[in-house]
C-alpha cells in the first residue's frame, strides 16, 4: 500500500503530500538556515525527512541544524539514513546552553521539551528550567543571529480548568503542593511562560514571534510505550493482544495526522502573524473507548478485542482535550487532510513495514 522512500524512513507518499501541500512555503525558505531544538523526537524527525525532501526535490539550498544531546547515539541508533545528509547539521549541548552556530540561523523551531516517562521525582523542577532558561537561550540566538522567525511548539495544555467555582468569585484551586507539581499544570503553565517570554522579545528585538498550541497526534514515529493512549493501542493492536481501556472510555479527544502536523507548523513558521497563537490539532471528536474500537476495526481486529475497565459516571461530563481549529482554518486556510481511520492504518502500516525489514 505505501512505499518507504528511498534514503529515509517515512512513506513516500507522505513526503510527497507534504511537498505538494507547501509548495507556496518553499520559495519563501529558499537559502534558509533552520535551527531545530527537539529535532530527534516525534516532530523532529518528520519536520527533517519534509525538509530535507523538499530541499532535494526544489534545491532549495537550505541548511538544517539540530540541537542533539547526542547526535551520535540518534544517527546509529534511530536515523542511520540521514548520517551523510549534506544539508543536515547537528549540535551537541543542552537546550538552555548549548553553542550557537556560527552562520546565522533565519528561522527557529524551538519544540524542545522534557518528558516525563519515567516519572521521575524532580521532572517539574526539570520542565520548569528546560522552559524558561532554554527559552532565554533561544531568544539569545534570536537576537544575536537576527533571526526572522521564531516558533514555538507550545501546548493545549495551557488551557487550564476554570478555577471559579462560586459564580464571579474564583476559588483558589490548587489544594496543596501535589497540585502545584502535577503533570498537567506544570507542563501548560511551562508553555505559556514560553509563550510571554518569547513574545516580549519579539517585540524588543522585531522577529516573528509564531507559537503553535498542539495537541494529540498520530503517526509513524510516536511512540508506543510512552503515555501517548493511541500509541498503547496501536501497541496492542500490532501485537495481537487485548486493547485495554484502563478508564471509563468517556474523555473526549481529537488526533492530528503527523503529515498534516507538518504541513500546518512549517505554515505557521511562514505565513503566521507574530504572536498570535495557534492551535494544532485534529477537528474530530472521539471519545477513548471509541478510539480503542476504531484502532482495533482498522487492524482488523475482532469488536471483542476491547476492554473497558472503568463504569462511566451516570451524568457526568466527558472530560475533553478538543482544540477549537476556527483561527487557523480561517486565517492560513489549513484543514487536515488524512482521516482519523486512515491515519490509524497508515501508522500500524509503518510499524510492521519496520517489523518486516530487522
Amino acid at each position: 500500500m505505501h512505499e518507504i522512500a528511498p534514503g529515509f524512513s517515512l512513506f513516500r507518499d507522505d513526503l510527497e503530500r507534504i511537498d505538494q501541500r507547501l509548495a507556496p512555503v518553499w520559495a519563501e525558505l529558499r537559502g534558509a538556515h533552520l535551527f531545530l531544538t527537539g529535532g530527534t523526537g516525534f516532530f523532529g524527525i518528520w519536520l527533517i525527512e519534509s525538509l530535507i525532501w523538499a530541499d532535494r526535490t526544489h534545491r532549495l539550498d537550505m541548511t538544517i541544524t539540530v540541537l542533539s544531546r547526542d547526535p551520535e547515539h540518534f544517527l546509529r541508533t534511530r536515523a542511520p539514513h540521514l548520517r551523510d545528509c549534506e544539508a543536515l547539521r547537528f549540535v551537541t549541548g543542552e537546550v538552555a546552553d548549548f553553542e550557537m552556530p556560527a552562520r546565522p540561523c533565519t528561522h527557529i523551531v524551538h519544540a524542545a521539551s522534557e518528558n516525563n516517562v519515567d516519572q521521575r521525582a524532580d521532572w517539574a523542577e526539570r520542565q520548569l528550567n528546560s522552559a524558561i532558561d532554554g527559552t532565554r537561550r533561544i531568544i539569545d540566538m534570536a537576537a544575536r543571529h537576527r533571526s526572522k522567525s521564531v516558533l514555538l511548539t507550545t501546548s493545549g495544555s495551557v488551557y487550564l480548568p476554570s478555577e471559579s467555582s462560586d459564580g464571579p468569585r474564583f476559588a483558589e484551586g490548587p489544594a496543596g503542593i501535589a497540585d502545584y507539581v502535577s503533570e498537567r499544570l506544570v507542563y501548560g503553565q511551562s508553555k505559556r511562560t514560553m509563550e510571554v517570554m518569547t513574545a516580549i522579545a519579539a517585540r524588543k528585538h522585531g522577529f516573528n514571534a509564531l507559537i503553535a498550541r498542539c495537541f494529540a497526534f498520530v503517526g509513524p514515529y510516536l511512540p508506543l510505550e510512552h503515555n501517548y493512549v493511541v500509541g498503547n493501542f496501536i501497541r496492542d493492536a500490532l501485537a495481537g493482544n487485548q486493547i485495554v481501556v484502563t478508564g471509563d472510555g468517556t474523555p473526549l479527544r481529537s488526533y492530528l495526522y503527523a503529515g498534516d502536523l507538518v504541513v500546518w507548523l512549517l505554515t505557521i513558521l511562514v505565513r503566521g502573524r507574530s504572536g498570535v497563537p495557534y492551535n494544532v490539532g485534529g477537528k474530530e471528536a472521539v471519545s477513548i473507548a471509541h478510539l480503542a474500537q476504531r484502532v482495533a476495526a482498522v487492524a482488523g481486529m475482532p469488536a471483542d478485542a476491547v476492554t473497558i475497565k472503568g463504569t462511566p459516571i451516570p451524568g457526568a461530563a466527558p472530560l475533553a482535550y478538543l482544540p477549537a481549529l476556527a483561527r487557523i482554518e480561517r486565517e492560513l486556510g489549513l484543514h487536515a487532510a488524512i482521516g482519523l481511520d486512515d491515519a490509524i492504518r497508515r501508522t500500524l502500516a509503518w510499524h510492521r513495514e519496520r517489523m518486516n525489514t530487522r
